[in-house]
């Protein structure tokens, strides 16, 4: 049983490998999507920047539409001026000039308003153009460079399956089934040795009469503690615990 054991020992050294290897993967995933979101998201800013400029620009050509056409007016209504005699009816018109006057100056100040709008979008659009140029420039050369990694693992993660197999082979029974529930269970920590009576796993003191079946290795022992597989290595002198 101890070199059964033993072979566990090894196998979950490279399934701790593999492990390690898939979760650097998938690190490597999340870093992938999140750029791929940021990058979505400042397209998605601009979209709406864009919209929003798009809005206002219909606006600013409707006041200005409004504008020139009471130009317009205010001209035909001096051109009538010219035309009549009596004082009443130049008051009125003058009163009716002097209205158009000031709805237009008040439609002048929001033209204003809304061309300095549109300037403030546009330049916040070219602003954040540049910055998604720049996203995207930096990406692409880290996509690259990430991609490269990826495969770099999925190449190890190949080979150390490969590896495994040939180890795992040699296992015999139902032992690397209840090995695999403990590894998935404790973090990828399912053998563990004993050292000075002490579980290296949870590090909490092994009874005597336990660490004497360990010892013995005549069966698959557990940590009453943690429960991971127990074993001790023979080429190193370890004392009986008091």
């Amino acid at each position: 049983m101890h070199a059964q054991i033993e072979i566990l020992a090894s196998l979950q050294t490279v399934d701790r490998e593999i492990k390690q290897q898939r979760g650097l993967k998938q690190g490597l995933l999340g870093e992938f999507q999140a750029k791929e979101k940021e990058i979505q998201g400042k397209k998605r800013e601009i979209e709406l920047l864009t919209t929003a400029c798009s809005e206002k620009e219909k606006l600013r050509q409707e006041k200005d539409r409004v504008l020139q056409d009471e130009g317009k007016k205010t001209m035909d209504k001096r051109m009538r001026m010219n035309r009549i005699k009596n004082t009443k009816e130049l008051q009125a018109l003058q009163r009716e000039i002097d209205q158009i006057k000031q709805n237009n100056g008040e439609l002048e100040e929001e033209l204003i308003k809304i061309m300095e709008a549109i300037d403030a979008i546009k330049i916040d659009i070219r602003s954040k153009e540049e910055e998604l140029a720049r996203l995207q420039q930096e990406w692409q050369e880290k996509q690259e460079e990430m991609e490269s990694q990826i495969s770099g693992i999925d190449r190890a993660v190949s080979e150390a399956s490969t590896r495994r197999q040939t180890i795992a082979s040699q296992v015999t029974g139902d032992l690397i089934s209840r090995y695999e529930l403990i590894f998935a269970r404790r973090g990828g920590m399912a053998v563990v040795e004993v050292a000075g009576g002490i579980c290296q796993g949870c590090y909490m003191n092994i009874p005597p009469q336990l660490w004497n079946e360990i010892i013995k290795s005549e069966k698959v022992n557990l940590c009453p503690n943690c429960q991971r597989i127990l074993y001790y290595k023979p080429s190193i002198v370890q004392e009986k615990p008091a």
